[in-house]
C-alpha cells in the first residue's frame, strides 16, 4: 500500500506533535516544519499539506498561493483556531482545497485528508491518461505527415509547413528555396533490380538528403522518385546544399551500382499575405529546373537565376 508523504506547516509545538503522532499512527509519513520560509524549499516532494494559517513570517494564506501557483495539484488543508467566515473565505481564496478549524476531532481529520489525497490521485490519473492520448494524438498526427518507406516527411506536411510559417509572428517576409530531386531511370532500377532494391535507393536518397539538409530545411517525399526539400534558413547555401546531395548519391552505391540524381533549384522572396501561392509557384519553378537538368544529360544541378515568381 502505498504511503502518502505528508508535510505539517504548524509553529504550535503542541499542536505540531499531535498531529504528527496522529498522521505517522495511521500509516502516513510525516515531515514538521515551524515556518513558512521552511515549507517554501520542500513543499514539491508531498502529497498533501496541513497548513496552519498564523505563522510567523510568510503566512499561511501566503504559502498557500505560493503552493497552488507552482504545483496546484498539491492539495492543501488550511488548520486554524479562528471561527469567524472571513478567514474562512480567504483560506479558500489563497487556494486552499478544504478548511478545518481548531480544535477538530481525529477522525473528521483523518477523513479530510483520505480526501484529499483521493482527489489528487484521480487528478494524476486523469493527468497521466491526458497525457497517454496526447502522446498518441502525436504519433498519429506524425505517421500522418510520414512517408513510411523513407521517413521522409510526405506531400501531407506541405500544408502544415504553411500553417506554422504563417503563424510565426518572428517575420513578415522571407527567402525560400525549393529544391527538387528525381532519380535518374528509376524505373530501369526497378526492372533491373527489383522493387525491394528501388526501396532501398529511394531511402538512401533520403537519407542522403537529412544529412544534406540537417537544420536548413525539411525533406519531403513528393511523390515516386522525386523528392522536395524546402530551405528556410541560410537560403543562400541552397546551391551548395543541392550539389552535395547529388554528388553523394553518385558516389554511395548503396546497393552495388551507381545511380544519380537530377536536381532543379528555386530561390524566391515571399510575404505571409502570399506564402501558400508562391510556395506552389516555387515548386512549380523548381520543377521546370529539373526538367533543364534531365533535357541536358541528368547528374546535374540547375538553378534558376532570378529571385522572381
Amino acid at each position: 500500500m502505498y504511503e502518502a508523504n505528508v508535510l505539517v506547516v504548524e509553529d504550535s509545538k503542541f499542536h505540531g506533535v499531535i498531529i504528527k503522532d496522529i498522521l505517522i499512527k495511521n500509516g502516513y509519513s510525516v515531515t514538521w516544519v515551524m515556518t513558512g520560509e521552511e515549507a517554501v524549499d520542500i513543499y514539491e516532494k508531498f502529497d498533501l499539506i496541513l497548513l496552519d494559517v498564523m505563522l510567523p513570517g510568510i503566512s499561511g494564506y501566503e504559502l498557500c498561493e505560493i503552493v497552488k501557483s507552482k504545483a496546484p495539484i498539491i492539495p492543501v488543508i488550511m488548520l486554524t483556531a479562528m471561527d469567524d467566515e472571513k478567514s474562512m473565505i480567504k483560506s479558500l481564496e489563497s487556494g486552499a482545497d478544504d478548511y478545518i478549524k481548531k480544535p477538530y476531532s481525529v477522525n473528521e481529520l483523518l477523513a479530510r485528508i483520505k480526501v484529499q489525497l483521493r482527489t489528487r490521485k484521480l487528478q494524476i490519473e486523469l493527468i497521466n491518461k491526458n497525457q497517454e492520448l496526447q502522446n498518441a494524438y502525436n504519433m498519429i498526427k506524425k505517421l500522418s505527415i510520414t512517408d513510411m518507406l523513407t521517413g521522409a516527411y510526405n506531400r501531407g506536411y506541405i500544408n502544415e509547413y504553411i500553417d506554422k510559417a504563417v503563424k510565426d509572428t518572428s517575420y513578415n517576409s522571407v527567402k525560400i528555396a525549393c529544391i527538387m530531386i528525381d532519380i535518374d531511370n528509376f524505373k530501369k532500377v526497378n526492372d533491373n533490380y527489383g522493387h525491394l532494391t528501388g526501396d532501398k535507393v529511394l531511402k538512401n536518397v533520403a537519407l542522403i538528403c537529412k544529412e544534406c539538409v540537417s537544420n536548413y530545411g525539411k525533406v519531403i517525399r513528393f511523390g515516386g522518385e522525386e523528392f522536395l526539400i524546402i530551405i528556410d534558413k541560410d537560403v543562400e547555401k541552397s546551391e551548395i546544399i543541392a550539389e552535395k546531395i547529388r554528388y553523394k548519391c553518385e558516389e554511395s552505391r548503396c546497393c552495388g551500382f551507381i545511380y544519380t540524381v537530377s536536381i532543379g533549384v528555386k530561390i524566391f522572396d515571399s510575404d505571409k499575405s502570399n506564402f501558400y501561392k508562391d510556395l506552389e509557384e516555387g515548386i512549380k519553378e523548381a520543377d521546370k529546373m529539373l526538367y533543364a537538368s534531365k533535357n541536358s544529360g541528368k547528374n546535374k544541378v540547375c538553378v534558376s537565376k532570378t529571385h522572381s515568381l
